[in-house]
């Protein structure tokens, strides 16, 4: 699980790991009499040496992330910030230290940090990167990195940035946020479609026509993503906008914890 994690080796921590023989270098508090009595030896107790992680976290603040294909939904950007302060709810109480990448400012650790967290998203990530991509920002080795984005970027840009994080000595996670009408084109009859990025226009005369080779083409790309990330060591988890939160937030906290473990 998320917060202080064991590392496997005696150390400070209050998760017993393991008894074993008095040593005359012991301190006499570190034995344990209630285990010395079952034997004709001294036994000190061990806990398990615990250290908490640093996870950075990005959100796509591109103006794609705008999207949403009806009224009732909420947008990927509103959505994915969303996900992006829960998790951090999550791991702040589990005792981690989370830091934003594009905001210029330091990790925040403790529940105490929160309301700084949210005058940080409230500012639109204090200086956004507005590119569909994170940034890239030296941060401490063996950090986790979470980034949060619809991912439409061509695959070749997003692998360039995730190898240049691996090689600065982090893991990471994926988390892609799309809306429904994304995967499955909707649509009927003629359609003009507008980019939100500056895009030109585009003009279907019959959307059916081209809806199944649409939908092949958008699981060729989340395929594609998906074989990257585990390609490159990395977790992938998927969301669309018409599902509960709650169950992206589970697949993460899930994730998060098999790579701490």
């Amino acid at each position: 699980m998320l917060g202080l994690h064991g590392r496997r080796r005696p150390g400070s921590g209050e998760t017993f790991w393991q008894f074993r023989r008095y040593q005359p270098t012991d301190s006499a508090s570190l034995i344990d009499w209630r285990q010395s009595a079952k034997s004709q030896h001294v036994y000190v107790r061990e806990q398990e040496w615990e250290t908490s992680q640093n996870i950075w976290m990005w959100c796509d603040q591109s103006q794609s992330m705008d999207f949403r294909s009806n009224a009732e939904l909420n947008t990927k950007q509103g959505c994915s910030r969303l996900l992006l302060l829960a998790l951090a709810v999550l791991l702040l109480r589990g005792g981690e230290r989370v830091g934003l990448l594009g905001s210029n400012g330091r990790m925040l650790k403790g529940i105490g940090a929160l309301p700084r967290m949210v005058e940080i998203l409230a500012s639109n990530l204090g200086q956004p990167h507005l590119g569909g991509l994170p940034e890239k920002r030296k941060v401490s080795r063996g950090s986790q990195v979470v980034f949060i984005s619809d991912f439409l970027e061509p695959l070749s840009l997003l692998e360039e940035r995730i190898r240049w994080y691996s090689g600065q000595g982090q893991r990471g996670l994926l988390l892609q946020v799309l809306d429904p009408a994304e995967m499955t084109l909707p649509y009927s009859g003629r359609a003009r479609f507008r980019g939100l990025e500056g895009e030109e226009e585009t003009v279907i005369g019959q959307v059916e026509k081209v809806r199944a080779d649409y939908g092949k083409r958008m699981l060729r790309h989340i395929d594609g993503l998906t074989e990257m990330a585990h390609r490159l060591g990395w977790s992938f988890v998927s969301h669309k906008t018409d599902s509960p939160p709650q169950t992206a937030l589970l697949a993460l906290y899930l994730a998060l914890s098999q790579e701490v473990d």
